[in-house]
Order: C-alpha cells, then sequence, then structure tokens
C-alpha cells in the first residue's frame, strides 16, 4: 500500500524543524551572552552581542547572517515542503527518477552549504562586531581597516563559495519541481 502524503513535504518539515532547533538553541545561547554582560556575571568577558548589532558595520554581517538562516533555511525549508505536498499529493505526481536525485539535491546541499555560509557569516560578523566595539563595553576597540584585513577578508571568500553552492540546491529543486509539473498525470507510468 503507498505510503500516504508527501514524502518530501516530511522531509523537508523534518529539515526546517531540525534548523528551527538549531537557530533556538543558538539564540538562547545570544541571549544568555546578552544577559551575562549586562548583569556582568563572572566570566562574560565577551561583548553583548546588542553592542554588536547596535554598533552596525560588521554586525551587519551578523544581523544578516542571523535572518538570512532564519529566513531561507528555517522558513525556506518549510515553504518548499508546502510546494513538494502541492505537487505529490495536490497533482498526484510522486517524485521518481532524476526528479527525485533534484529533491536529494534541493534538501542536503540547500541546508548544508547555505547552512554553513549563513553560519559564516554569522560568525564573521559577530567576531568583527565584538573587535570593532568600544573597550568600555567589553569590545576589543580596533579600527575597521583591522577589522577587515583580520577577521571579515580571511572569511569573506568563503561565505561567497559556500552560498554560492548553496544556491545551487533550491535551483536543482526548481528544476525538479519543473520536471514533475510538467510530467504526465499521476502515478501511472512514472519512470
Amino acid at each position: 500500500m503507498p505510503e500516504a502524503g508527501s514524502v518530501w513535504a516530511r522531509r523537508f518539515i523534518g529539515v526546517a524543524l531540525v534548523q528551527g532547533g538549531i537557530m533556538f538553541v543558538v539564540t538562547v545561547f545570544l541571549l544568555y551572552v546578552d544577559l551575562a554582560t549586562l548583569l556582568r556575571l563572572p566570566g562574560s568577558g565577551i561583548t553583548s552581542p546588542a553592542a554588536v548589532v547596535a554598533g552596525g558595520a560588521a554586525g551587519n554581517w551578523f544581523t544578516a547572517g542571523y535572518l538570512g538562516y532564519l529566513l531561507i533555511l528555517v522558513v525556506g525549508s518549510g515553504l518548499s515542503a508546502l510546494f513538494y505536498h502541492y505537487i505529490e499529493v495536490v497533482m498526484d505526481r510522486p517524485y521518481a527518477g532524476n526528479a527525485r536525485y533534484l529533491a536529494w539535491a534541493h534538501l542536503l546541499v540547500g541546508n548544508v552549504f547555505l547552512g554553513a555560509g549563513l553560519g559564516l557569516l554569522m560568525y564573521g560578523g559577530y567576531v568583527g562586531g565584538a573587535a570593532l566595539a568600544p573597550t568600555f563595553i567589553g569590545g576589543g576597540g580596533q579600527s575597521a581597516q583591522y577589522v577587515h584585513d583580520e577577521i571579515l577578508g580571511p572569511v569573506e571568500p568563503w561565505i561567497a563559495l559556500l552560498l554560492l553552492v548553496g544556491a545551487v540546491g533550491p535551483l536543482l529543486g526548481g528544476i525538479g519541481y519543473g520536471m514533475r509539473v510538467q510530467g504526465g498525470r499521476g502515478r501511472q507510468g512514472e519512470a
């Protein structure tokens, strides 16, 4: 008996939940660090994430990575599940053959490489923003030139490469969508 529902929708919902869990842990950690710096708890010699964001400059990289991760990997994976459900259940065109490989590429390449690129963007932005922040609020008091040359410059090509490769995942998923939308009717005659 065939499995009810969309296999790919369940996979993408699962990934959205995992990515959401990762961002929950990151957010709780950032809130803890922010609270620890606010209350000046022992061992809190870390720059407040709020100060990094408020400082702009390199902190904008952190903000872009954080919001990008939420929107692309958490919300985007959930939205992709909706598309897969529509094609497999509503249109009655399950993924088979090459379309199945494209769906796997969408799931794995998109999530792994985009996740790594956006994570590195957050990391570089936080470290750079902390280095730029004034020393009286726990920052490094470094110059913009130092932050660019020593912190952001070395990670910039890796971020670009990871995001470029990661963007191939949703592109391949879109090609798979097109194949299934244009491919025959129903489950009969599937290759």
